[in-house]
């Protein structure tokens, strides 16, 4: 079984991990890109932003409507949910593009990737004291909506789960990104 507590254990060593790896990058560090369609550190991290941003607010605005228990539950995933993990989550190997709404802006450039990364941190705090939040309610019979369709529906466990597998799998991203930078960047 998972628990949210799991999951914010989760979302906590991605925060240590990008402050560790990217908060002491350089501005030319942050935005270099190992092709011109392939993706920067900060474009990675502005992804998730995007994309994040978005899940938060709808499950934020679905908790302030649901009714408090005293148990935890387990984290419950739908049909839908485990085929959407499926294609975001960081042991799978293969790419999926990303929908246009949730690509970096500016011709797929981060303009500045300093505040970028400054900006994900932020929002990581948020999504973890919402994921705490959500541990003293049924997470499981709030639901939430993909802003892709609405026929993507998901329990918020599931959701806060899909979002943090997602991250890691642009953390990753990241990392290798970084582990590319010339020497005449670094």
């Amino acid at each position: 079984m998972i628990w949210l507590k799991d999951v914010i254990k989760d979302l906590q060593e991605i925060e240590e991990t990008t402050r560790n790896e990217f908060q002491n990058l350089g501005e030319e560090e942050l935005v270099w890109k190992p092709a011109p369609e392939k993706w920067s550190v900060a474009e990675c991290l502005q992804h998730i932003i995007i994309a994040n941003s978005i899940y938060i607010k709808d499950i934020e605005q679905r908790l302030q409507k649901a009714e408090v228990k005293t148990i935890e539950y387990p984290i419950t995933f739908s049909i839908t949910g485990k085929l959407f993990l499926y294609a975001v989550d960081p042991k799978y190997k293969w790419k999926v593009p990303a929908p246009k709404i949730f690509k970096p802006t500016n011709g797929n450039k981060v303009e500045n990737g300093e505040k970028t990364v400054e900006y994900f941190l932020k929002l990581q705090q948020e999504i973890i004291a919402t994921a705490r939040k959500a541990c003293a309610y049924d997470h499981q019979h709030v639901h939430t909506y993909s802003p892709l369709s609405k026929l993507l529906k998901f329990n918020v466990g599931e959701q806060l789960y899909i979002m943090m597998r997602h991250t890691k799998r642009h953390i990753n991203q990241a990392k290798r990104v970084k582990n590319q930078l010339p020497k005449t960047v670094a």
